[in-house]
């Protein structure tokens, strides 16, 4: 910034001032001086720059069958390989069991199964686990997440969402070429939650399964 005000300066041929006698002056852009006029063109680009930046939001991004959801990363625990899960006696086709995760009883959830759907067969198999602590619960994706960037212009207002997930869906964006869903994980895992409890399943017999 400093190298180009001294090239237009010098390109003007107009001379430098001395720094208090600039400062007496202030910062006015008025009029046709051209350098007056570039500099606050370019500290006009230089808080836009800024702003804009402030407004990128991050997500981790993963795949579901055909579906891409994100969500946000504090609203994630855990990613891993597909560990043993224990199925429990009559529960739907959907609820894949209960996961050992380091001492921690999991409750595992298949999604695809849930929304109808067909996990991509050359995709490899992970675990996601969603929320924290005793309100943990983990889901079957499709291969490893992937890092989404977009901004508030991104928003893909009137994409499709699956009926299921309506109301677990926040926005959809436009990111990596493609539309994702922003889930809410709290309101995600309480429809799971009440589904299952609603087949007389508790994922830990121990304590009811709540978020």
């Amino acid at each position: 910034m400093q190298q180009a005000t001294n090239d237009l300066m010098a390109s003007s041929g107009q001379p430098l001032l001395p720094p208090t006698e600039a400062l007496r002056r202030g910062f006015q852009f008025e009029g046709t001086d051209p350098i007056g006029r570039a500099l606050a063109v370019a500290c006009a680009t230089s808080g836009a720059s800024a702003a804009g930046a402030s407004e990128i939001q991050q997500r981790e991004g993963f795949f579901i069958g055909h579906l891409g959801l994100m969500i946000r990363y504090e609203d994630g625990s855990e990613l891993s390989d597909m560990p043993a899960t224990y199925q429990l006696p009559n529960a739907p086709d959907w609820f894949t069991g209960i996961a050992n995760l380091h001492g921690l009883l999991v409750p595992v959830f298949d999604l695809a199964s849930y929304l109808g759907i067909e996990h991509q067969p050359s995709a490899k198999p992970m675990l996601l686990v969603l929320g924290h602590g005793a309100d943990a619960a983990g889901v079957l994706i499709d291969g490893l997440p992937l890092r989404l960037r977009f901004t508030p212009g991104d928003c893909a207002e009137g994409a499709p969402v699956p009926a299921l997930l309506e109301a677990c869906v926040h926005q959809t964006c436009w990111a990596a070429e493609r539309t994702w869903m922003d889930l809410l994980v709290p309101v995600l895992l309480g429809q799971l939650s009440d589904e299952l409890a609603a087949t007389g399943q508790q994922p830990n017999h121990d304590r009811p399964f709540h978020v």
